[in-house]
């Protein structure tokens, strides 16, 4: 639809309006009902077109939002590869393994302080209960130990602010094995 096309679709009266100006007001209170109503309804197009305009906006500085944040977390995490880049080249030049292994458990260090930092915390399990809410059962296996308790934990999991962030991936134990003279 061209400019042209548009405009004078915008200034033809639509039939809602034509039965408004046909009903039966006088000459003077015609003219002044449809200056109104073209008023108003200007008024709506314009207020259409600039909420069109903010969610168009809105979206776009959200973007740029999401891009801050990412850059945000990319620092945080730039000093950490820059150590073990360095680490990697110590040990290319002088072959210590000694020291690549120190070197490295420093950057660990380092690492988890930037989860602390973040407030990301590991999730316990160690002597827990099975909460599907924060742990995935990967195994259930019959053991001594009672039921529903975690034995073993295969991928740690993580929380942020209270928010499970990835759950912890565990073997749960079914209980004690039943005997065949107890199954009977």
């Amino acid at each position: 639809m061209s400019a042209k096309e548009k405009k004078s679709k915008k200034t033809e009266p639509q039939p809602e309006i034509d039965e408004i100006l046909e009903s039966e007001l006088d000459p003077s209170e015609e003219a002044v009902a449809e200056v109104d109503l073209r008023t108003t309804i200007d008024r709506l197009q314009r207020l259409q077109a600039e909420f069109e305009n903010y969610k168009k906006r809105a979206l776009r500085d959200a973007s740029v939002y999401e891009q801050r944040v990412s850059d945000r977390l990319i620092l945080e995490f730039l000093p950490l590869y820059d150590n073990l880049e360095r680490a990697f080249q110590s040990f290319a030049s002088n072959q210590d393994v000694d020291t690549l292994v120190a070197g490295v458990e420093q950057i660990f260090g380092q690492f988890k302080q930037v989860l602390e930092n973040m407030s990301v915390t590991p999730i316990p399990v160690e002597s827990q209960r099975f909460d599907p809410a924060i742990h995935e059962a990967m195994l259930s296996v019959a053991s001594d130990i009672e039921k529903n308790m975690i034995i073993e934990e295969f991928i740690p999991g993580y929380t942020r602010d209270e928010r499970v962030l990835r759950a912890s991936r565990v073997s749960v134990s079914q209980g004690p094995a039943l005997s065949e003279e107890e199954t009977k």
